[in-house]
């Protein structure tokens, strides 16, 4: 039996439709599908709707994993299937459970919660296939540096794979 893939894209909930991280993270749901994996996110808007959207129009399937303390639990029109958690942490632990790529696109509070979690556990985790964190933006740059010379240590540095769009981030994950 084959193992499943999962990815999964944590971002934020923005509406911006036309913004180009939105028409990237379509297009980065629309690679993830081509290359195999099932795709979670947290099932709302904005980065969450676009690489749902992307998924979809590649006849994948996108998990929507919403939550009841945070609001409505129905997810956006493009979900494969919605799991609906009481608690965020729940959330975050089936966002996290068998994942093997994540991608972190522009987000708020939320984004940056999930992806410290996420990096505290891979961190810890000492087996070979470690997954792996994808950073999308520069902008991200500039967060990352600082935290990699004020608070992570060094040996932890080649946990972050920041990458400045769509086309570096294809060119890296395709290799």
């Amino acid at each position: 039996m084959k193992k499943i893939k999962y990815a999964t894209l944590f971002g934020g909930a923005g509406r911006n439709r036309k913004s180009k991280e939105y028409k990237e993270t379509v297009m980065i749901g629309s690679l993830l599908t081509k290359n195999g994996y099932v795709v979670k996110n947290g099932g709302y808007g904005g980065m969450m709707e676009a690489v749902s959207k992307g998924v979809t129009l590649e006849d994948g399937k996108v998990i929507g994993i919403t939550c009841k303390q945070v609001g409505s639990e129905q997810g956006n029109e493009f979900l494969s299937e919605t799991i609906v958690t009481k608690k965020l942490y729940e959330r975050l632990e089936l966002l996290i459970q068998e994942t093997s790529v994540f991608i972190v696109q522009k987000g708020g509070i939320g984004t940056l919660s999930e992806v410290f979690l996420t990096l505290d556990i891979i961190r810890k985790d000492k087996s070979e296939n470690r997954p792996k964190v994808f950073f999308i933006g520069s902008f991200w740059r500039d967060i990352i540096e600082v935290l990699k010379s004020k608070i992570i240590p060094e040996y932890e540095h080649h946990l972050f794979i920041v990458v400045d769009d769509y086309t570096d981030f294809k060119k890296i994950f395709s290799t």
